[in-house]
């Protein structure tokens, strides 16, 4: 049995498997966290046969996604995706047995409940995602609000590419710190198959074909090495984005009062950002209650961000050029080659 071991600041994940390909995409996507050494919270292993229904107690659903149903005891949950796999979690071990022959379905799987089980881990650390494309420029952060499909990959990308002065802290979902800095989250970059670069070397890309969505290309951070930020960074802009369908790219700051709304949706609540509610909804009134209190630790990190960073928005058109050169000019205004 193989095994893949990763640290999330401080949060240990072992992952064991016979199957080298799904320990393989799941460094793909998670590999500024690989480690050779952790004290791991949470184990995930791969059964790759049939999921045997016969052996499962008799449960009633208990709560049901788009992408599976699930079952609970005092013990288990069991996460049955519609015939085609099964998660069986085992809340007190805080391990995760993926049981199917479907080698995409069981890498999604286990992405999910990796990034759900972290992200609840880092939050009683009081450290938390907020949706949207993180950069480190000069030393300082910007984090670029925009909703799923927006364009944070495609902005991440020619950011990347054109200037190796900045850095990604998170394509995705940057961690906020209670004082107002960013940490580096940097996770696989998912672009659709037909908007990969073509210089981006193939050994770093590995398709996904995603339940519920259409297929992209995870592209592995490991390619832009020294492009990826390694520290906590001071949050210096707050940039709110707006889709237009004109061409013209801007940026003009705007009262703080403006990224109240942004910050809700996208930190505080979290919509865009996958929180695993097939584990959420499991919780007793207690954890139900200690889960309010980290709504309002969210508050406060974001309270804390909106003190120290200006806000702007970003009118983001429909050119691609244009709008990576206005970004790139807004924060490296006297640098510019």
């Amino acid at each position: 049995m193989a095994q893949r071991q990763f640290d999330f600041y401080g949060v240990g994940v072992d992952v064991e498997s016979a199957e080298e390909e799904f320990l393989d995409a799941l460094e793909n996507d998670f590999s500024y966290f690989l480690t050779s050494n952790n004290q791991a919270s949470l184990r995930v292993s791969l059964t790759n046969s049939p999921p045997d229904y016969d052996r499962l107690p008799e449960l009633n659903c208990s709560f049901a996604t788009p992408r599976n149903i699930c079952f609970s005891d005092e013990r288990f949950t069991y996460i049955d995706y519609f015939g085609r796999g099964l998660n069986i979690y085992d809340r007190r071990a805080n391990h995760c047995e993926v049981i199917t022959t479907d080698a995409e379905l069981a890498h999604e799987i286990a992405y999910l409940t990796i990034l759900s089980r972290v992200s609840e881990a880092l939050e009683r650390q009081h450290l938390h995602r907020i949706h949207g494309l993180g950069i480190e420029f000069d030393g300082k952060g910007a984090v670029i609000l925009l909703p799923s499909g927006g364009g944070k990959s495609t902005l991440a990308l020619s950011l990347l590419r054109q200037d190796n002065r900045f850095r990604l802290i998170s394509e995705d979902s940057p961690l906020l710190r209670s004082d107002g800095h960013l940490l580096p989250f940097p996770l696989r970059i998912g672009v659709h198959p037909h908007k990969v670069p073509a210089d981006i070397d193939s050994r770093y890309m590995r398709l996904d074909k995603r339940i519920e969505f259409t297929s992209k290309v995870n592209i592995d951070i490991r390619f832009f090495g020294a492009q990826i930020s390694r520290q906590s960074i001071p949050a210096a802009a707050l940039l709110l984005g707006v889709r237009s369908t004109g061409k013209r790219a801007s940026i003009i700051p705007v009262p703080k009062t403006a990224a109240l709304k942004h910050a809700m949706t996208n930190s505080i609540v979290g919509i865009g950002l996958y929180q695993g509610l097939e584990f959420l909804y499991q919780k007793s009134f207690g954890e139900s209650a200690r889960h309010l209190g980290l709504l309002f630790s969210r508050a406060y990190n974001n309270w804390k961000l909106l003190r120290k960073a200006r806000v702007y928005q970003f009118l983001i058109g429909r050119d691609i050029k244009k709008n990576t050169e206005c970004l790139r000019d807004f924060l490296l205004p006297q640098g510019r080659e």
